[in-house]
């Protein structure tokens, strides 16, 4: 990236202007007379591109994936990867075998349809209204399908039916969907930075807090999975109390994160000093219960760190 340093000048008795680097005025067919379209950021950037390439800012990006040797497996990940990267729509060349993944792309991904199909190949449309899922509204779904997890899994430690823990490891599907949908509105962000407002977010800096968070809900509901799959198998209930501490663990790192509860935050440290202080490695590490609650635990005390990492950002820069 290059940058380019010009002095303002006064046009008129009014008007501000800054001259065009001369190397980029003639790569892009700049003269006078030309028309360029500018856009102001958040952060009072001003983006600037030539009439003819602005499209670029606000149309529909498109990617080609062409596997034609590919797995059901590489088909999976490679569209996965592009709608993450913020692309539009996607045509995926592979053998039709290949092709069948993309049946379970339409459940895993949200807003992609296939919208036509042929011999070796297919196209994908993403289809989402951006302006209406912002990174708080994501996120806020996100700690909610945890919570919902730990309800089942209190319910189970309560002596309700196996049947609870099946839909514990059902919703981690719905919990990779909204992360799925996360990285996608940070790439959006960073290909078309005019979107940061409209998702609720005032600095393009607030994403990467904003995915540390997700991806902490993310593995938060990988856990929960585990315990619950670990129960099953072995026809084990949980201790109704531990169950009780991992929630009060979640609302408080929720606390922490979106409010920057300070009260919270001395509250979760402390329950997950608790945690550990009363209880040997090998014991907690003997028991897959406890290994898996002390591994919850640990993750809401990541979201603390995602927090300052997102104050650091919010907070004034000190003057020299």
């Amino acid at each position: 990236m290059r940058v380019h340093v010009r002095r303002v000048q006064r046009v008129g008795y009014s008007s501000l202007a800054v001259s065009l680097p001369k190397q980029w005025a003639r790569k892009w067919g700049v003269d006078k007379g030309s028309r360029v379209v500018v856009r102001e950021l958040p952060d009072g950037t001003l983006l600037l591109a030539p009439e003819a390439a602005a499209g670029a800012l606000s149309g529909r990006w498109k990617a080609l994936l062409e596997l034609p040797d590919g797995t059901e497996a590489e088909v999976e990940r490679g569209v996965i990867a592009l709608y993450e990267a913020g692309y539009d729509a996607v045509k995926v060349v592979a053998p039709p075998a290949a092709l069948r993944a993309l049946g379970r792309l339409t459940r895993r991904l949200s807003g992609i349809e296939v919208v036509e199909e042929g011999a070796g190949y297919a196209i994908l449309e993403i289809v989402l209204d951006h302006a209406s899922l912002s990174f708080g509204k994501i996120l806020n779904r996100m700690s909610s399908l945890v919570g919902e997890s730990l309800g089942d899994l209190a319910a189970y430690a309560g002596g309700a039916s196996p049947e609870v823990l099946d839909r514990v490891v059902a919703r981690d599907d719905e919990l990779d969907k909204f992360y799925f949908l996360l990285v996608r509105q940070a790439s959006m962000c960073f290909r078309r930075p005019h979107l940061l407002r409209e998702l609720g977010l005032s600095d393009a800096a607030e994403i990467l807090p904003s995915l540390y968070y997700g991806k902490t809900l993310e593995r938060m509901g990988d856990t929960l999975v585990q315990l619950a799959m670990y129960a099953k198998e072995r026809g084990r209930r949980p201790d109704a109390a531990l169950v009780e501490k991992l929630r009060e663990a979640l609302t408080l790192s929720s606390a922490v994160f979106r409010e920057g509860d300070a009260n919270a935050a001395s509250r979760l440290v402390a329950l997950h000093r608790s945690f550990f202080e009363g209880r040997s490695p090998g014991e907690v590490i003997g028991d897959p219960f406890l290994s898996l609650a002390g591994n919850f635990l640990s993750l809401c005390l990541d979201v603390l760190d995602a927090r300052v990492e997102l104050e650091a950002i919010k907070r004034p820069l000190l003057a020299r």
